[in-house]
């Protein structure tokens, strides 16, 4: 059987030779982000999932085809006659809510095309399996939740002619009703093959370089997974509550960790690994394996993560840096305790100025996110939020608008109170606009705060000395890991921000 693993693109026009563009497959947190047409965003994650599901695949012996078509920046024709030229019997891509229309006219016109099984994975089919199913005719199959075994499951029922409805976690068409069987339980993950990162973004022209997070200090960075899930529920959080249903904090072994990371630097010549778990520090001594297994193996690489300031401390901060992190990301959402309160994230704000201090100490450099329009803000909590990730010693931040995606507690509460004020699919971004109808302020003033954010904490950091003279360090570290050329851009985006406003 041949495979077509692909992920699609979703591109608009919006004229003088820029477009919004879609980040896809590999991102929790479904966005756009505006630029011109011939250069690729500052942020492509690598797609874990349909990389976990290929490896699967080539392991049963299937023939299978690669298309990363947001990494290659291909456009949909380029996709579409890259799919012909393939000619699969089935073909698996994910969707996203604010993809969605143009997900399921894709599946349309690759049925029309192709003439191959469609199947779809992804949080909105999740969510609405049995309505996509009933309006589009072209979709075959639906796979819930995390889907790589599910995936597998399918193909094999395909391949050797066993009953579908035997199939745990898929959604399909018996007798012409719909009938979806329950997701299985979460997989084992020392189970899973390494992700198929030799076939990304396209069979025969593999280049892990493209997958780039640009809070990254060397080339090549190869993101990796040491963990899935999360124990906090936060209301917002979509990957949690709709991808793992909730489930519990799962993790890869220390061993199989590190087994990985020496794969991704004798095949990849990786210099830098950057952890894109959900949270990387939720278990302690998961971590300090990890870091023992580093050590006592010698292995010289830099790595970052992805983490969280609720469970980290001292002794993990220690060993992580002996290990060789030089970077540790993480989320603090809100300066206000009564919105974190609200939304299940128990953050100590002490606690969060005495670890940015430490990594800073220790020459890890920090990023923290913050969201404004989460539940029960209005301008003061706003306002609390962005004096504090002024007053945090962070090296860079992000601020974002918080989008009520389906499947979220924050989407039914919202759904309850009459409060969703958008129709489109399309209008629900991550990066750039509310759909929410607030009490104390207008939709505008929200994406008008969150715009002009970045460039007001920016402008009150470069007034501190100590850490203006840490961002000179952390630029000669980006000279060396990168190029002067790393270095020329970063300052371009520097003053950028400054002068924005």
């Amino acid at each position: 059987m041949k495979i077509l693993i692909a992920n699609p693109p979703c591109r608009i026009d919006i004229g003088n030779g820029y477009e919004r563009y879609f980040v896809r497959s590999g991102s929790r947190w479904p966005f756009s982000v505006i630029k011109r047409k011939e250069v690729l965003p500052e942020y492509m994650p690598f797609p874990f999932y349909l990389a976990y599901s290929a490896s699967l695949l080539l392991k049963e012996k299937c023939e299978v085809s690669v298309i990363d078509a947001v990494a290659m920046n291909l456009t949909l024709d380029d996709f579409i006659r890259e799919s012909i030229r393939i000619r699969p019997d089935l073909v698996m891509f994910e969707t996203t809510t604010p993809t969605i229309e143009h997900d399921l006219e894709l599946a349309k016109r690759l049925k029309d095309c192709l003439s191959a099984l469609i199947v779809l994975g992804g949080t909105h089919a999740t969510i609405f399996p049995r309505q996509i199913m009933e309006s589009v005719r072209a979709v075959d199959f639906i796979l819930l939740g995390e889907y790589e075994l599910n995936l597998l499951g399918l193909v094999r029922s395909l391949l050797y002619n066993t009953e579908i409805s035997a199939v745990k976690g898929i959604v399909f068409r018996d007798n012409g009703n719909v009938a979806i069987n329950p997701n299985p339980q979460q997989p084992d993950l020392d189970l899973l093959p390494f992700p198929a990162r030799e076939l990304f973004p396209r069979n025969g022209s593999h280049n892990i370089n493209l997958y780039w997070d640009a809070f990254c200090q060397n080339q090549p960075a190869v993101q990796m997974h040491s963990s899935r899930g999360c124990p906090v529920r936060c209301n917002f959080c979509l990957w949690n509550q709709v991808i793992y249903g909730n489930g519990k904090y799962r993790m890869f072994s220390p061993k199989r960790v590190v087994d990985e990371m020496e794969h991704c630097i004798g095949r990849f010549g990786a210099k830098e690994i950057y952890f894109d778990d959900d949270s990387f520090t939720v278990d302690k001594n998961h971590v300090l394996g990890i870091c023992r297994e580093i050590i006592n193996r010698k292995l010289s690489v830099k790595w970052s993560a992805m983490a969280d300031v609720i469970f980290l401390d001292e002794e993990m901060l220690r060993e992580m840096a002996k290990a060789g992190c030089i970077g540790i990301k993480f989320g603090i959402e809100s300066g206000s305790r009564e919105i974190l309160q609200k939304i299940g994230k128990p953050v100590n704000f002490d606690k969060a100025r005495r670890i940015a201090k430490s990594c800073a100490d220790k020459r890890i450099k920090t990023h923290a996110t913050f969201s404004f329009g989460l539940l029960g803000d209005n301008l003061d909590t706003i306002n609390d939020t962005l004096n504090f990730a002024k007053d945090l010693d962070v090296d860079s931040v992000q601020f974002s608008i918080t989008t009520p995606f389906p499947g979220t507690r924050y989407y039914d509460e919202l759904n309850r109170e009459n409060r969703i004020i958008a129709k489109d699919w399309l209008t629900y971004d991550g990066a750039c606009s509310s759909v929410v109808r607030f009490n104390s302020f207008t939709r505008e003033q929200l994406e008008e705060i969150c715009s002009s954010a970045l460039s007001v904490w920016l402008r009150h950091k470069i007034k501190n000395p100590r850490w203006l003279k840490r961002q000179m360090l952390n630029l000669f570290r980006l000279i060396k890991g990168q190029g002067v050329g790393a270095f020329t851009g970063k300052i371009k985006r520097i003053f950028h921000i400054i002068f924005k406003q």
